[in-house]
């Protein structure tokens, strides 16, 4: 069950918002929200609850152990099991068949895929799990006495599938005491219904394009480009979409969720870009993955070492570069079990860390118009050849469509045939509108003034009202097209 789908949004989330409201009481609401979820999530497989219930379980029981055992050393051993067990567990389901393909490969071996299918949800409600027992670990005053608190904070249905990834020290004062008034739930809706805009009015009408093109028998550069553009269009609206979905149903229950976007297509730079993009997983491997490793002894030394010998400045670019590294193997990793997740991972980490050391000088061009215009040329470039490794689904389809983006001159008939077919109205406008929304800039912290303002409110719940009917007009007609993200 997805929240674009219609037993989604005319049977189970008015249900459960009706119980929750009629639930007396913080406990007996939170109780509602973790069964509710549970079955949101069995809709998914039912086999797979009881590995969710497991995490909760076993993540609840190593926080009540991090809170009461004394030791530095016996707190350690606990919290690297309870580390290891998350890890492992998405290891298990994510990447077994990976690593026993690469294996057959590198040793000329024979062994039989695992073949298990892949939980839904399971990169995120690890991280969840991972980011309670590590804020635990960190300071013993975090731990939830109640496994309530923790089962609704993992298993929140909201943003089990695809996030955003709420840190614990923000969800926890949520879990006891939020409020859910008329005003918020109704500012809560017209967010859902936002994103359900842009996933079903502009991400699923891209998505026909770039599914058009990349099955094209003949490819040239026109096809090859307008399929990475289209994509990053698709791409940016579907998961853009789910977070505006997820955090207007929070709303709707009392919960402030993390903000997942902040206009990434204006972004100056890819540091910028991943300042703006998919925001709660850029921060979660910031605090749990990048700093943890820039304060290890090694690196310490390894620091102390280049600043005697380069000085502290140069000293301070260059340590920076293998825990930036291990960051963005992670972080394609964590995309999909791939080689074409890990190489999108290191083609962004490359330009991160060339704008880190200096030698993509941004901030110096951030100053002049020229500069600025020059930047988001490089940042998009940069996106659309990455789009192509994180859509292509293998090495041979990466390559086949960088070579037609940059030698497929000669335009085929086939492939003008090709153009014809997936550039209908329909999806054109969408792809018009989806470019033209995400390369606007606006103006930030400008006053409104009091008129407009006033006006604007009512103004916008009409608007809302419009979009809903058609969106629920374009569920109607199409057929129906997952979020890309629930395959993470």
């Amino acid at each position: 069950m997805v929240f674009s789908s219609a037993v989604f949004l005319f049977a189970f989330f008015p249900l459960t918002w009706a119980v929750y409201r009629l639930t007396p009481g913080i406990k007996g609401r939170n109780i509602v929200l973790v069964l509710f979820s549970l079955l949101f999530y069995s809709f998914g497989k039912l086999a797979y609850t009881p590995l969710l219930m497991a995490s909760v379980l076993v993540n609840w029981a190593a926080g009540r152990l991090l809170g009461s055992l004394e030791g530095k050393g016996r707190r350690r051993a606990v919290g690297v099991a309870a580390v290891a067990f998350d890890l492992a567990l998405m290891g298990v389901f994510k990447y077994l068949d990976f690593i026993i393909a690469n294996i057959n490969a590198l040793f000329g071996a024979s062994i039989p895929p695992a073949g298990i299918p892949l939980p839904l949800g399971i990169s995120f409600f690890t991280f969840t799990a991972l980011s309670y027992v590590i804020e635990v670990w960190r300071k013993p005053a975090n731990r939830a006495d109640s496994l309530l608190d923790v089962a609704v904070y993992i298993s929140f249905f909201p943003a089990i599938l695809s996030g955003p990834i709420t840190p614990w020290k923000t969800a926890a004062p949520q879990l006891r005491e939020r409020t859910c008034s008329a005003e918020r739930t109704a500012r809560g809706l017209r967010r859902f219904i936002l994103g359900m805009a842009k996933k079903l009015l502009i991400a699923d009408l891209a998505g026909q394009v770039v599914d058009g093109l990349y099955a094209a028998p003949a490819l040239d550069a026109r096809l090859a480009w307008l399929g990475a553009l289209a994509y990053a269009v698709q791409i940016y609206f579907d998961f853009a979409g789910y977070s505006d979905m997820a955090i207007g149903i929070g709303n709707c229950f009392g919960f402030t969720l993390p903000e997942n976007f902040d206009r990434p297509y204006t972004a100056l730079g890819l540091t910028d870009f991943w300042k703006r993009w998919h925001m709660s997983l850029t921060a979660w491997f910031r605090n749990y993955v990048y700093m943890p490793l820039v304060m290890t002894k090694p690196l310490q030394r390894l620091y102390k070492k280049w600043s005697a010998k380069y000085g502290r400045q140069k000293a301070n670019k260059l340590s920076i570069l293998i825990p930036m590294a291990v960051v963005w193997l992670l972080t394609g990793l964590w995309h999909g079990a791939a080689w074409t997740y890990v190489l999108w991972g290191l083609w962004h980490g490359l330009f991160c860390a060339l704008e880190g050391v200096g030698f993509i000088r941004t901030k110096g061009l951030e100053k002049s118009f020229g500069g600025r215009c020059l930047l988001r040329v490089y940042t998009w470039l940069v996106i659309l050849l990455g789009t192509v490794l994180f859509r292509a689904g293998s090495m041979g389809m990466a390559g086949r469509m960088f070579a037609a983006m940059f030698t497929g001159w000669r335009f085929a008939p086939m492939a003008t045939l090709t153009l014809q077919k997936v550039l209908n109205g329909q999806s054109t406008f969408a792809l018009g509108l989806g470019l033209v929304l995400s390369v606007i800039v606006l103006p930030k912290n400008h006053p409104i003034p009091a008129g407009l303002r006033k006006c604007a409110e009512p103004a916008s719940y009409l608007a809302a009202l419009v979009l809903a009917v058609l969106c629920v007009m374009s569920m109607a007609q199409s057929g129906f097209v997952p979020f890309i993200y629930l395959q993470f």
